[in-house]
């Protein structure tokens, strides 16, 4: 908003005047670039004439805030916007009390009061302001006391008579002084610094509709974000910016750079001194606590600060003097923290009990403490070194542990965390990866654990264990997001390193072959997996206990390879012991809990215990919705699974909605090509086939297998179950050659790397069976469904639903070959044992009960 009109001369209050307007020459000249403060200014406009029709005494007005944010402006807009109201306007520089004083006898000599000397101030002052309580000889003044910091002083020298006063100050608290409690003065709205930037700025003006218009439009945002929106911040980058013609993105470099620095140079501006002078600390006025607080924060993020990370009573040695004082007592941290805000240099939130520095501020101390006191800087920097590693609650596992990481977590890098000294700190460093790749931050850890690996490894060395240590972490995330090959790498390189120099007992080294051994598993070597993770579990229960919480973990990862070589049953036991001890030690919502209780749901459907899947899933859906967990790996691969539970009970409606829906989220959150995503897909083609949408089922599986072969390879059991459930549409689609082709491509494959008996094995032949059938080739359909008829029952037992199914197939084929009483009597088998197991009215019960053929499909894995 620019500037608004002057009063007109019937606005109330105004009136023929009996003398000449006097005017003070310290009022600044009128602003022509003011910009927005409608609200500040409508308000303060209403505080000072809300009770009267005519001018007469309000309590005076305080405009208070933080160095920079425009109280001053705003004061000298108002005096120049209402000035037709007033007889006499008169600015006082209220530094001081001498200052105040002086600017009260000089108003006198211009009022020209009788007998009026001005040689005993005192007296003087006290003539003047007696002259302007009682109106004589001039009824209506406007006195600014600006950047005033005393109030208890400020106070004597206002007179109250028909007039107003407004006050400018960086300090807090005016009601007992003024009867008011203040304006307080903010920073711009990113609209109004924008807009003021745009107008200040030649190469920042609007131009159009076009790429240009967007590309100044973001350029301006920019920088009024890199500026927090400080009017005096932008008012220094539009007149370097003029002045100089340099470009924003060259500003905002040496922003970065030297924020003391730039804002040091003088320019043509506004505002009469050296910007970076602003917030310099009189240390007169403020304790040494207090200084030492204000310069401590200048070396945090610019965030919030929690007061549980300043101050840590015992636990942080070796830092003396003020600094010492205030991080070790809660009491002598408040009493400056409450300091610092009563003269506007910090924020105080209550509530969250933080406290925080503008940006602007923040970055213009620490630029001019490292250049002017080059040990101090260290010495604060390593202090908040201390201070982060002294909040590491040490377990990034425990979900109850998640504020206090939070607490540091944005100040990592802010703080140079990545360049310490401090062991403890860098294993800070290594806990925020790992914890943030559990929460499901998967870009913000691997940004963290990558940028501090790369960091430590030229500093430290590749052998250093605790490079070692945020390497394996770094190869799990990388997993996380699917750089599987990546994360192979890595951990290969890394368990090579560690083996030979710390060796196979070393805590790091079992952190680190576990999570190689879920590398070897998403590359489908599901035995190797198993094999490495069954040696692993004695030495991790060894060395971390058998109730932490990696021990647990490899138990689950045991469970997982036993469900991926078909072991349900095992798997299930696994599982379940798992998930009591998780229970017992975290709650029984705790996220491990909740990853084995998912993990059981996944045994009772594979073990054909449909409808106890399905309750499980949908109580760990309402306890993740409950908690309102983040849209996760874990928390996507839930209700995806849920999808596939919801098809198995025969709500296939509901499976493809809720498959379609997370599987977009999917491509959203993790990519379309992400393992997890395809895996997703997978099973979505099953879904779409169900609610007979063919095409979508044959489009999606086509894409959807292009995609398994590029990612994982051609060999890769999850390329096979693809291969596998595109052929159950193809055949429907009345391609029983391609579907014949598809299956048998996958049933080679499943052969090869999982055996002959695995279940996925045997689904793939029961539809092979299907594919003959359809081919016309009766016979050998027959056989094939005999053979598989009988490894299933070994296999899976003869009350597994897919032994149903290939039953129920087989019963088809054999009236198909004419042999009509075996048919017969294998049909009244197959239908009172889906009734028993099923019931008579699940889906595939009613299909069977029509003598139709039924269609096995795969599941996917994903560990």
């Amino acid at each position: 908003m620019t500037e608004g009109p002057q009063s007109k001369s019937g606005e109330r209050g105004s009136a023929i005047r009996r003398h000449p307007v006097i005017m003070g020459q310290e009022v600044p000249i009128r602003n022509l670039h003011f910009t927005g403060r409608a609200v500040e200014l409508q308000e303060l406009r209403n505080r000072l004439t809300q009770s009267s029709e005519a001018l007469i005494s309000q309590p005076a007005q305080a405009l208070y805030g933080l160095g920079g944010v425009g109280k001053t402006e705003i004061a000298a807009e108002y005096a120049h916007r209402w000035a037709s109201d007033y007889e006499v306007i008169w600015w006082v520089r209220a530094e001081q009390e001498d200052t105040i004083r002086n600017s009260i006898v000089a108003l006198g000599r211009r009022m020209r009061l009788p007998d009026f000397t001005g040689e005993n101030r005192d007296y003087s002052s006290q003539t003047v302001l007696d002259a302007l309580r009682n109106g004589e000889p001039y009824a209506k003044f406007l006195l600014i006391f600006d950047n005033a910091t005393q109030p208890e002083i400020v106070r004597r020298y206002i007179p109250h008579g028909n007039g107003h006063v407004i006050i400018t100050s960086r300090v807090q608290g005016w009601r007992q002084a003024v009867r008011d409690d203040g304006i307080e003065v903010s920073q711009f709205a990113l609209d109004e610094t924008v807009a003021f930037l745009r107008r200040r700025v030649t190469t920042l003006a609007p131009a159009g509709d076009g790429a240009e218009e967007k590309r100044r439009l973001r350029l301006a945002r920019q920088l009024a974000a890199a500026l927090d929106n400080l009017p005096l911040a932008a008012e220094h980058a539009a007149a370097y910016l003029t002045q100089t013609g340099s470009s924003v993105e060259e500003y905002l470099e040496r922003f970065q750079r030297d924020a003391h620095d730039l804002l040091g140079e003088s320019v043509d501006m506004y505002y009469p001194q050296v910007v970076a002078t602003t917030w310099s600390l009189a240390r007169g006025s403020i304790s040494d606590e207090a200084v030492a607080l204000f310069s401590l924060l200048a070396f945090f993020s610019p965030e919030p600060i929690a007061e549980t990370l300043l101050v840590q009573s015992g636990r942080v040695l070796n830092v003396s003097g003020p600094v010492g004082k205030i991080v070790d007592s809660v009491t002598e941290y408040r009493r400056a923290a409450r300091e610092l805000a009563r003269f506007s240099l910090v924020k105080l939130d209550g509530i969250r009990n933080t406290i925080q520095v503008h940006r602007v501020v923040q970055a213009v101390t620490k630029a001019r403490i490292e250049r002017e006191d080059l040990a101090q800087a260290r010495l604060l920097r390593k202090t908040v070194h201390t201070l982060l590693a002294a909040s590491d609650p040490l377990e990034p596992e425990r979900e109850d542990n998640d504020p206090k990481y939070e607490f540091s977590r944005q100040h990592l890098l802010p703080a140079d965390a990545l360049n310490t000294d401090n062991a403890h700190l860098r294993n800070l460093v290594i806990n925020q990866v790992r914890r943030l790749a559990l929460r499901g931050g998967y870009a913000e850890s691997l940004s963290l654990g990558q940028a501090a690996l790369t960091n430590w490894r030229g500093r430290l060395g590749d052998e250093d264990l605790q490079v070692l240590a945020l390497a394996a972490e770094v190869a799990s995330v990388l997993r996380d997001v699917g750089r599987y090959e990546d994360a192979y790498t890595l951990n290969q390189q890394t368990l090579g390193v560690l083996s030979r120099v710390y060796g196979k007992e070393n805590e790091v080294y079992l952190r680190c072959a576990r999570s190689f051994d879920s590398d070897i598993r998403f590359m489908g070597r599901y035995q190797e997996a198993l094999d490495h993770e069954m040696e692993l579990l004695p030495r991790y229960e060894s060395v971390f206990g058998t109730q932490d919480h990696s021990s647990l973990m490899i138990r689950n990862n045991i469970a997982v390879s036993l469900r991926c070589i078909g072991r349900f049953e095992e798997a299930l036991r696994w599982d379940e012991e798992t998930y009591e001890e998780r229970k017992r030690l975290f709650g029984y919502s705790h996220v491990d809990a909740l990853i084995s209780k998912f993990a059981i749901a996944r045994d009772l459907r594979r073990l054909g215990r449909y409808e106890e899947s399905l309750d499980h899933l949908r109580e760990v859906v309402e306890l993740m919705d409950q908690k309102n967990e983040p849209w996760h790996r874990h928390r996507l691969l839930v209700v995806a699974d849920l999808a596939v539970a919801l098809r198995r009970v025969g709500f296939h409606e509901d499976a493809v909605t809720t498959g379609e829906a997370i599987w977009g989220r999917h491509r959203t959150l993790l990519g379309p090509e992400h393992r997890q995503t395809l895996v997703v897909a997978t099973n979505l083609i099953i879904d779409r086939r169900n609610t007979e949408n063919l095409s979508g089922a044959q489009s999606l599986g086509e894409e959807t297998l292009q995609a398994w072969e590029k990612t994982a390879g051609a060999d890769h059991p999850n390329t096979h179950a693809t291969q596998m459930n595109l052929a159950t549409v193809l055949r429907r689609r009345g391609n029983p050659l391609g579907a014949r082709e598809l299956d048998e491509r996958a049933l080679a494959g499943f052969r090869a790397s999982l055996g002959e008996t695995h279940p996925s094995s045997l689904i793939v032949m029961g539809n092979l069976a299907s594919d003959l059938s359809a081919l016309g080739e009766t016979r050998a359909a027959r056989e094939l469904g005999e053979a598989t008829f009988e490894m299933s029952r070994v296999t899976r037992g003869d009350k597994h639903p897919a032994t149903l199914v290939i039953m129920a197939n087989l019963s088809v084929d054999r009236r198909a070959d004419g042999d009509l009483a075996q048919a017969d009597a294998l049909y009244a088998d197959v239908m009172d044992l889906f009734d028993e197991v099923l019931s008579s009215e699940h889906w595939e019960a009613r299909r069977a009960a029509q003598r139709g053929r039924l269609d096995l499909d795969i599941e996917p894995m994903s560990a």
